[in-house]
């Protein structure tokens, strides 16, 4: 953008400085005649003078381009004055030397005497300079209207005059005095020539935004190709004509040879042009083409992603939904006998941890790729995290009928690692391994020390991989095979995210659809077994005033009523106001409050427990907000601990431990 913003001013300036110098050197041409000084007439150079007409007309000509590019509107009536100047001039002057009538307007302003050079009649300006100065004055009327179909009549019209103009510069310039010098015809002052071929350029190069200018003002691929092709065309041709004149004229070579030299110049630099010209449309096609295709790769992953998104949505649906329906017919059951009341709660338990493993896994996985993921890596045993991931993944072995054989070696192998996270990966093989497994099929999971690393390998004896999903089946979201087998797509990718974690790997091996396949997970070595020390007991907390807050009354409902159960004295609050209204009456010690309410929310609640004369309350966030920044918010808020929900009892209870004990305050 900036580039072109110069390369317009760039062509502005030129235009102004060119019609300024123009319009100076005609008014000096007939400051010459009107105050008798015959050099100023011609500019002190060779040829004919200007005469005092064509003197008149540039000056006009050049004052009319200066007000149209000054973009003033209010002066365009005054430069569309001076530009029907020359065109008038021009005509008139043009129709003398056709019809051969004498219209008494050439020595309107001063007299010349007869016989002068390239001269038919006195002071009268020759045929190229009536016809150019009557072009470039329409041009300069055509290029005032604002339609397109004026603009290209206009730009048009300059570029001709430039033509014309041309032929006899280029007689100046190579000696050729008949290109300049028959009165009849060709006749025209140098300085006639030169200015009407500069107004022709100033022309056009005032409006930037059209013609040849708009092309050599681009900043893109077209502008360098048109500048650099403008200057080979032009100057170069004109270079080379003007040597081999020069050579000519001077007698060193004969005319056959010229003529064979400039065909043979031009040929070469037309061939060269297209060339050079060809290499970079090819670089710039080349490019382009790269870019599209990059384009193209770039929509179809974003259908692509969109795709994936529509699936997971509709995958989370379906497997958020499926927990809810054992629950809803467990919970009219719980009224039933003894032994169906304990089914239903036993379903009612697998369920909710069902929906926490879904809900953990999408936390788990964000935390993962914003690099939140804590990990409290230690020395530990692989067996018992082996059979930790077995008893949770008991269900789902029974219900695919499958084998499960879990081969590790007697000595006992010891991982450097985040036990909890390595039965986390373990679960969501093994979970994985069933889902993809024939019914009754064979899961093996398998474990060996290698090279300071522990490889853990799960294979089953399933569906198998196809080479291509080898490393897609890592991927967020993904599920390969012909049809979904529940989950979200995310167990795989959290499996590697977390080994990577931990300085390990995570890969997929398989020999093809129907084979089977057989997951790897290797992780570092521990030297060995740490200290053993035995967990301190939790102390026994004595029955406390504790008020909970929640505007889901079932939650509150239940929390409460488990408290009440361990002993202690409860009031159940269904919002922010209520408990603020509570608070005053009970005066808790403990305050288990919900954080998302839509009358006040828990933060405005806890702030104000807090400002309570003796400020002592112990205030638990317990909210479905959990990342780092929720976590975060509650503490500078007032709270002294968070918990996720759904809260576990233990954790709960172990805050009340840390804060109270029977022989505590």
């Amino acid at each position: 953008m900036t580039s072109t913003v110069t390369l317009a001013a760039r062509s502005l300036a030129f235009s102004r400085l060119a019609s300024l110098l123009v319009a100076i050197a005609a008014l000096t041409a007939l400051a010459g005649w009107l105050g008798g000084e015959p050099a100023w007439t011609s500019l002190y150079l060779p040829g004919p003078t200007l005469k005092t007409n064509a003197a008149v007309s540039l000056a006009s000509l050049g004052i009319a381009n200066l007000l149209f590019v000054s973009g003033w509107r209010w002066l365009r009536p005054l430069a569309s004055i001076c530009a029907l100047l020359p065109v008038v001039v021009g005509g008139a002057t043009l129709s003398q030397h056709l019809v051969g009538w004498d219209l008494g307007i050439d020595q309107l302003i001063a007299h010349e005497a007869a016989g002068a050079l390239a001269t038919t009649s006195p002071n009268r300006m020759g045929p190229p300079a009536s016809t150019a100065l009557l072009l470039l004055g329409a041009a300069l009327l055509f290029l005032a209207r604002p339609s397109v179909r004026a603009q290209s009549v206009g730009q048009l019209l300059a570029i001709v005059t430039c033509a014309i103009v041309l032929l006899p510069v280029m007689g100046y310039a190579y000696g050729f005095s008949e290109l300049y010098s028959v009165a009849r015809y060709t006749g025209i002052a140098m300085v006639t020539a030169v200015a009407l071929l500069l107004l022709g350029l100033a022309v056009q190069a005032g409006r930037p935004q059209s013609g040849l200018s708009s092309l050599l003002c681009r900043d893109d691929e077209v502008g360098v190709l048109s500048r650099r092709l403008l200057f080979a065309g032009v100057a170069l041709p004109f270079g080379i004509g003007w040597a081999l004149a020069r050579m000519f004229v001077a007698g060193f070579i004969d005319a056959p040879f010229a003529l064979s030299a400039i065909v043979l110049a031009l040929t070469v630099l037309l061939a060269t042009l297209i060339w050079r010209t060809g290499a970079r449309l090819a670089v710039s096609t080349d490019a382009r083409s790269t870019s599209e295709r990059a384009l193209t790769e770039s929509e179809r992953s974003l259908r692509e992603a969109d795709h994936q998104k529509s699936e997971f949505l509709a995958t989370l649906s379906h497997e958020l939904r499926n927990p809810l329906a054992p629950i809803r017919f467990a919970i009219e059951l719980l009224d039933g006998p003894a032994p169906v009341a304990a089914r239903a709660r036993h379903t009612i338990v697998r369920q909710v941890q069902h929906l926490t493993r879904l809900v953990d896994d999408l936390l788990d996985l964000t935390r993962v790729t914003s690099n939140k993921l804590e990990l409290h890596i230690r020395a530990c045993e692989l067996r018992p995290l082996v059979q930790d991931a077995v008893d949770a993944v008991a269900s789902e072995v029974a219900r695919g009928r499958h084998r499960l054989d879990v081969a590790l070696p007697a000595p006992a192998i010891w991982l450097q690692a985040d036990p909890d996270r390595v039965v986390q990966m373990l679960v969501n093989l093994l979970t994985n391994a069933c889902r993809y497994s024939d019914p009754g099929g064979l899961i093996t999971i398998a474990a060996h020390a290698h090279h300071g690393a522990v490889v853990i390998a799960v294979r089953d004896a399933g569906r198998g991989l196809d080479p291509d999903d080898l490393e897609r089946v890592f991927d967020r979201f993904v599920q390969v095979g012909e049809s979904r087998q529940g989950g979200l797509g995310v167990g795989l990718a959290i499996v590697r995210a977390l080994a990577a974690l931990h300085g390990g790997t995570a890969e997929a091996h398989s020999e093809g659809r129907g084979r089977g396949a057989e997951f790897r997970l290797r992780l570092p070595c521990a030297v060995g077994p740490p200290p053993a020390a035995p967990p301190a007991p939790l102390p026994p907390v004595a029955s406390r005033r504790i008020l909970v807050v929640d505007d889901n009354r079932d939650a509150a409902d239940m929390l409460g009523g488990l408290l009440a159960a361990g002993g202690h004295h409860v009031a159940v609050a269904y919002g922010g106001i209520d408990a603020l209204r509570l608070a005053t009456e009970f005066d808790p010690e403990v305050g288990l409050i919900d954080v998302g309410m839509p009358d006040v929310d828990g933060y405005h609640v806890a702030a104000r427990l807090r400002s309570r004369a003796d400020g002592n309350v112990f205030l638990v966030a317990i909210t479905g907000w959990g990342q780092d920044a929720d976590r975060r918010r509650a503490l500078a808020s007032g709270f002294d601990a968070h918990l996720t929900k759904p809260a576990e009892p233990v954790a709960l209870a172990a805050l009340l431990a840390a804060r109270f004990s029977r022989t505590g305050v």
